[in-house]
């Protein structure tokens, strides 16, 4: 009787991990992974601009669909389901002055970083000539 008893404990403990371990890789699979290699971002989101974004740092802007530009250095990562970009923000002082542009720019030196959605980019453009 008591090896009929301890069996289904054994049992019982055994799906109880197995659908714990099964919990836990849905997880797992559902997290979002940042690409930082050009040549893998270019095959989540095949824009012109991401190949060349990412392996320059430069003068670029990104228009929304606000109608807003961000001033952006270089873009440091996509995500590998093709919704955010990690970019690095131009400060003021880097952003040229132009009176037709407000430029959204970093607020400090040490405070470049900003996430963004892709969706909400409508247009990529230099914003400076070398």
């Amino acid at each position: 009787m008591l090896e009929i008893v301890l069996s289904v404990i054994a049992v019982g403990t055994g799906l109880s991990s197995l659908w714990l371990s099964n919990e836990q890789w849905k997880k797992i699979k559902s997290k979002i992974g940042m690409l930082s290699d050009a040549g893998k971002a270019t095959e989540i989101l095949p824009a012109w601009y991401t190949e060349r974004m990412m392996g320059d740092q430069w003068y670029f802007g990104l228009v929304t669909t606000s109608g807003h530009t961000i001033a952006i250095g270089n873009i440091s990562a996509i995500s590998d389901d093709g919704k955010w970009m990690d970019v690095a923000l131009l400060t003021s002082d880097e952003a040229p002055d132009n009176e037709n542009t407000k430029f959204i720019t970093a607020v400090a030196e040490d405070r470049r970083s900003a996430s963004i959605q892709i969706e909400k980019i409508v247009m990529a453009y230099e914003i400076v000539t070398s």
